[in-house]
């Protein structure tokens, strides 16, 4: 029987290192994904560094000026706008958990502004950088083969990367192009796979010694392109667009800027925003609404190209 002295927590350094630990541990314990908890634990020990250095052992003198001390100094920093945020976001989450458990009478947050993100839009593929993404892929071969059905199916659902790399054997249902996926969050949602990348697919499984349902969708090879059996990374996969987008010329080459051309597509093809959120996976429509406004401006450069009356009035004088 286990010693109940040995399942004592560690003492801590103080109150505000406790609070920490306490709220990682509830974290924890509503199922965060590992991701997620790495980036609390990394944001908020950078900032619970910073309230040492100041001299603050306790949640309760924690002020608003410490916060916009710590976040003057992420900026002068030089880091990106939405790191800065994250951090922000980090913060802000822990202190109304604070506030929530008693730990302190107010979030200090509440007086305090967050940072703010550049309104940007990042760019998407063009059709022809898709081609030549896809000319570059030499499907005579089972890495080519690979890699074509890859760049496809990216393309065709807009998948995130995590979710790309966990799909098995037999996840596509190949008579509908039917696919569960688990999602950010562990949400389940259903995606579709068109019909040419669900040809490039099924091309490809021809060249794999084990195919069998459950085994990964995605393998890795040798140099010499023989299968090791094990399933495609995420840093594999990163590494392997970018390998190719330098092979074909097109730069950045990343998931993401498969998931962002998937985005646009479809808005451009005139796909609702609530179908496309559901298919993304976003629970709010908030991100795709700097897709839309893209959209809006290919609307703004095809009026100028053929207004009725501009063009009646360059025709008549």
């Amino acid at each position: 029987m286990l010693d109940v002295l040995t399942l004592r927590p560690q003492p801590l350094g103080n109150p505000l290192e406790a609070a920490l630990e306490a709220f990682l541990l509830s974290r924890e314990a509503m199922r965060c994904s590992p991701k997620t908890l790495e980036h609390y634990r990394y944001t908020l020990g950078s900032f619970a560094e910073h309230l040492a250095a100041q001299g603050v052992t306790e949640p309760r003198a924690i002020t608003p000026h410490h916060v916009r001390a710590y976040l003057v100094a992420l900026q002068r920093r030089g880091l990106k706008d939405t790191t800065q945020h994250a951090h922000a976001r980090g913060i802000r989450t822990w202190l109304r958990w604070l506030e929530a458990e008693g730990d302190i009478d107010a979030s200090p947050m509440r007086r305090v502004a967050m940072p703010r993100l550049e309104q940007r839009i990042p760019e998407p593929f063009a059709p022809q950088d898709v081609r030549a993404l896809l000319a570059a892929c030499d499907r005579r071969n089972a890495i080519g083969a690979r890699d074509y059905a890859l760049c496809l199916t990216l393309l065709d659902t807009g998948l995130r990367a995590a979710e790309m790399v966990s799909l098995k054997v037999g996840d596509v249902d190949m008579r509908t192009g039917l696919c569960l996926v688990m999602g950010k969050g562990g949400k389940m949602r259903q995606v579709r796979v068109g019909a040419k990348a669900r040809g490039a697919i099924v091309r490809m499984l021809g060249y794999r010694q084990d195919a069998a349902p459950g085994a990964p969708l995605w393998v890795t090879h040798t140099p010499h392109g023989t299968e090791t059996g094990r399933g495609l990374t995420l840093d594999g996969l990163q590494s392997m667009l970018k390998r190719l987008g330098h092979r074909a010329g097109v730069t950045p080459c990343a998931p993401h800027r498969f998931r962002r051309t998937f985005a646009l597509w479809c808005l451009r093809d005139g796909m609702d925003l609530h179908s496309l959120r559901m298919l993304m996976g976003h629970s709010s429509l908030a991100v795709l609404q700097r897709y839309l406004a893209l959209a809006g401006e290919d609307v703004e450069r095809a009026h100028k190209a053929h207004s009725p009356a501009d063009r009646l009035l360059d025709e008549k004088g």
